[in-house]
């Protein structure tokens, strides 16, 4: 089942988090449904401070804008396939 919502962390938090939990973060919120007319929601269940819901929120924005602006400036790591040997 996909998240119904996706906590809210400041800059400081986001860059604490390692590229691996950043990339998760990063797919939890593209997890996030599109809006709350295409939603199960009603309008009062999906406001709660410090999560966001939908991706047409300005919060939802925000936030992916700071994952995107913070992986830029990770060093890129090429995926290794590693044989037992």
């Amino acid at each position: 089942m996909m998240p119904r919502y996706v906590k809210l962390l400041s800059l400081e938090e986001l860059e604490q988090l390692s590229t691996e939990r950043l990339l998760a973060y990063l797919c939890k919120l593209h997890q996030c449904e599109d809006s709350v007319d295409a939603s199960d929601f009603c309008e009062s269940e999906a406001h709660m401070p410090g999560v966001v819901f939908f991706k047409e929120s300005d919060q939802w924005r925000s936030q992916y804008k700071l994952v995107k602006e913070i992986l830029s400036a990770r060093p890129h790591i090429d995926k290794v396939i590693r044989v037992n040997g």
